[in-house]
């Protein structure tokens, strides 16, 4: 009797022992509070970071996901991972939800240096930025553009980013009788030394190669005609549909210099006789064969202006511009670094 007494009381403290254990347990499990791995991020547009929830108490068991939610989508976005990507410049709130606790993440984007700014620093002639529909030819720098439309318009499309605009130039070449379409350019550079073309210069064009049903609809491109204001010559500076450009006496890029359906900065550094420089997105691509270019040749600008997008013979496909920009000097491999590649929207998982 005293054995079954005693085996009585054990079996008693044991399954009080594991009441007492599962209580315990069940007591660790309540969450209290969340904890961040940041609390406070700077960064910078076109970033992501990550931040990583834990419960409080740590061992406090997770059994509904935590959420996430900003206060002004137009700073900083984050999506279900926590993951947060810089908008634009400011400051806002990053939330992280579970049930009814929450906690956050102060959230600080830097400003950028805009593409006026960086133009208006390098000193350039002529700047055209194509924001107004109204009026698309509007300058920000220089003389206003003229729009030459023959069968086809010009017309006002969005640009890389969601809070801009570009231009769409189709393909419409010369024919008889009539001029085709195209961007005419009234640079308003002068002429040094007595010569009889504009041997220096620089352009920049922020393009997209449309990734569209049907195009290109020839084999090329044009960047530029030099040797016509009325595009009764052929193209000077042209891409082909394989992505690369340049033109035949100076050379082309590789294939693959530039992607159909992405936006890209193109900049040609030109002087005449010693230089013929291609970038893409900051970073020198070519080196053009200077020999074919010589003072007041084919590649030197007519005094009058200079026609983009431009062709006398059907090698001018549907081209898109955000942005475009002269300067009357030869910028250095440093300068075009300074401009950089083209901000667009960034394709972020929300």
């Amino acid at each position: 009797m005293t054995m079954k007494i005693k085996y009585f009381l054990t079996g008693i403290c044991f399954i009080a022992l594991i009441a007492g254990l599962i209580g315990c347990k069940d007591e660790e499990k309540a969450m209290t509070g969340i904890a961040l791995s940041a609390t406070s991020i700077t960064t910078d547009i076109d970033v992501v970071s990550e931040v990583i929830p834990f419960p409080i108490p740590w061992d406090a068991e997770v059994l509904n996901k935590f959420t996430w939610t900003s206060e002004n989508t137009a700073v900083a976005k984050v999506n279900s991972k926590g993951q947060i990507f810089g908008v634009d410049p400011g400051e806002t709130n990053i939330i992280c939800h579970y049930l009814d606790l929450t906690a956050t993440v102060n959230v600080k984007v830097n400003a950028v240096e805009t593409l006026q700014q960086k133009i208006n620093i390098l000193g350039a002639k002529g700047y055209w930025e194509f924001e107004d529909p109204s009026y698309l030819t509007k300058k920000t720098i220089g003389n206003d553009l003229a729009f030459v439309e023959d069968n086809k318009q010009i017309t006002s499309i969005e640009g890389p980013r969601f809070d801009n605009m570009a231009v769409r130039t189709p393909r419409d070449p010369k024919n008889a009788g009539t001029t085709g379409t195209f961007i005419k350019c009234i640079h308003g550079f002068q002429l040094k030394n007595g010569e009889a073309k504009i041997n220096e210069y620089t352009i920049m064009w922020d393009i997209r190669l449309p990734d569209e049903t049907g195009m290109p609809e020839s084999g090329y491109y044009t960047l530029m005609s030099s040797r016509t204001v009325d595009n009764s010559k052929d193209q000077d500076f042209a891409i082909k549909s394989s992505g690369s450009f340049g033109i035949g006496d100076l050379g082309y890029s590789s294939n693959g210099s530039l992607t159909k359906g992405k936006w890209h900065r193109v900049v040609l550094a030109a002087k005449a006789s010693s230089s013929f420089t291609y970038y893409v997105d900051g970073s020198k691509v070519y080196e053009g064969n200077a020999a074919n270019g010589p003072i007041d040749g084919r590649f030197s600008l007519l005094p009058e202006g200079v026609l983009f997008f431009s062709d006398d013979d059907g090698d001018d496909s549907t081209i898109d511009a955000s942005a475009i920009a002269v300067w009357d000097k030869q910028l250095t491999a440093d300068e075009v670094k300074k401009l950089g590649g083209i901000r667009q929207t960034f394709d972020f998982e929300e």
